[in-house]
């Protein structure tokens, strides 16, 4: 069987209608198909002297040829369905002077064969768009697969901590870049290091970045809390691999405006593992800060991690 795709049914029909339809004389069909791309072999049979067939007869014979061929006649399929769709003279011989076609008809056929077309194109367009799209979230899950398994080398504490800190803040900075949350490089101010920012909502927000083994001091926590207040309406992240202390957590909350929201690795695992996108964890955790004063939540559960 050739490999060649077969060219559609319904269109194949609506050509041949169309043919039919716009030109009388016999000559005139296999003119068309001729310099419509058909190959002599393709014509022999028609253009034989002694050929008797009649129109339709014709038009039936070279499809039935063109099918045949190892490419299945698709490109001179094609390139007869692109002329028709442009088609636009109605020779006034046979159709005015002779009235042998039905000019209405014609263009009955025509506009058929017009929105048959559309109709295949859009559906092609669809195609491709969730071909394009499926392979997008193919390629989307791989490279969180990716994210996952070097946050998992990282875990396993076999480079120096210095190290690890700074291949940590790589690490969010891509997986940031990859759900579309773009975070600009770590900058320093008078005074301080910001490991980062980016903006969310309309909203930015300073972002600091730890890998320890413990939890976080009370004192880093309270020091960034005091960086993200110094700055105009200013908004932060602090992001930890290991949990944070109560105390650390009130040192942040009690008797100010929260400014600051806690991440750490559970939250950043379940967004490398596909369960919920980065967007979707930050607003968890921003609306019940704003909501409900928790500044350390479950970005599914939404309940308060403090224990």
């Amino acid at each position: 069987m050739p490999d060649a795709p077969e060219f559609p049914l319904d269109l194949k029909s609506i050509i041949r209608d169309c043919i039919l339809a716009l030109f009388w004389r016999k000559a005139d069909i296999i003119k068309f198909m001729d310099q419509s791309g058909c190959q002599a072999t393709d014509l022999s049979i028609v253009r034989a002297p002694n050929s008797e067939l009649k129109r339709h007869e014709i038009v039936a014979e070279v499809f039935d040829r063109l099918g045949r061929r190892s490419d299945r006649g698709y490109t001179t399929f094609q390139t007869m369905l692109s002329r028709l769709n442009e088609w636009t003279y109605f020779d006034p011989y046979w159709f005015d002077q002779q009235a042998k076609l039905d000019r209405s008809h014609a263009e009955e056929r025509l506009a058929e064969l017009r929105r048959m077309l559309a109709a295949r194109n859009a559906a092609t367009r669809a195609q491709r768009h969730a071909a394009d799209k499926a392979s997008k979230v193919h390629e989307a899950a791989q490279q969180r697969s990716a994210l996952l398994a070097e946050f998992q080398q990282l875990a396993l504490g076999k480079i120096k901590p210095q190290k690890r800190g700074y291949e940590f803040e790589k690490l969010l900075k891509k997986l940031f870049d990859e759900q579309g949350v773009a975070m600009s490089e770590g900058f320093r101010l008078v005074g301080e290091q910001i490991d980062g920012a980016f903006k969310f909502e309309g909203e930015n927000y300073i972002t600091e970045a730890k890998w320890q083994d413990a939890s976080i001091s009370t004192e880093a926590l309270y020091k960034f809390a005091m960086k993200a207040e110094g700055k105009m309406y200013g908004r932060g992240v602090f992001i930890s691999v290991n949990s944070y202390s109560n105390e650390g957590i009130r040192a942040i909350v009690t008797g100010k405006m929260i400014r600051t929201i806690l991440v750490d690795g559970e939250d950043l695992t379940i967004v490398m593992e596909g369960r919920l996108p980065l967007a979707k964890m930050l607003d968890a955790k921003i609306r019940a800060a704003q909501l409900r004063g928790d500044v350390y939540v479950h970005p599914i559960t939404h309940a308060n991690k403090l224990s």
